[in-house]
């Protein structure tokens, strides 16, 4: 029983977080650059993102994309050293042109993760505006049960 309502969880969260960034990506949150002598100056912030999950058991999750700065080309984001077997998705890409205070969440990285044996993984959040790549590095602890001690 604590399983079934684990996932009912899980897919309460998601369904929830799927709404809140439609309607934060509905107003005006990335304001677009209308200056053509404006130059580049952004970062992909690190804001220290991570996830301790089970062993051995299936798992979906996300990581926010958030960026500071002011960018005049789209920004595509990714992840990249990913669990083998690991499936991504994207609801908004690229980020338009735009900027950012860096704390506000622009954009998330979903994944569903394959059972994974105990250890911890530190995959990267990437972002590239197709001349400038960044990446900051996400935790998944895999452990004997859900959940992190800070």
């Amino acid at each position: 029983m604590l399983r079934s309502s684990f996932g009912a969880a899980r897919l309460a969260l998601g369904l929830l977080t799927a709404v809140t960034l439609a309607l934060v990506s509905g107003q005006p949150a990335v304001a677009a650059d209308t200056s053509t002598t404006s130059t580049t100056s952004w970062r992909l912030t690190n804001i220290g993102q991570r996830i301790c999950i089970p062993a051995d058991e299936s798992w979906w999750t996300y990581f926010w994309i958030t960026i500071d700065g002011t960018w005049t080309r789209p920004i595509e984001v990714g992840a990249r050293n990913l669990p083998s077997g690991t499936t991504t998705s994207l609801p908004h890409a690229p980020l338009p042109p735009g900027s950012s205070n860096g704390a506000t969440a622009l954009n998330l990285i979903a994944m569903t993760l394959p059972p994974l044996p105990f250890g911890i993984y530190q995959p990267e959040l990437t972002a590239s505006d197709g001349v400038i790549t960044q990446s900051v590095p996400v935790t998944i602890q895999v452990q004997e049960r859900w959940g992190c001690a800070w």
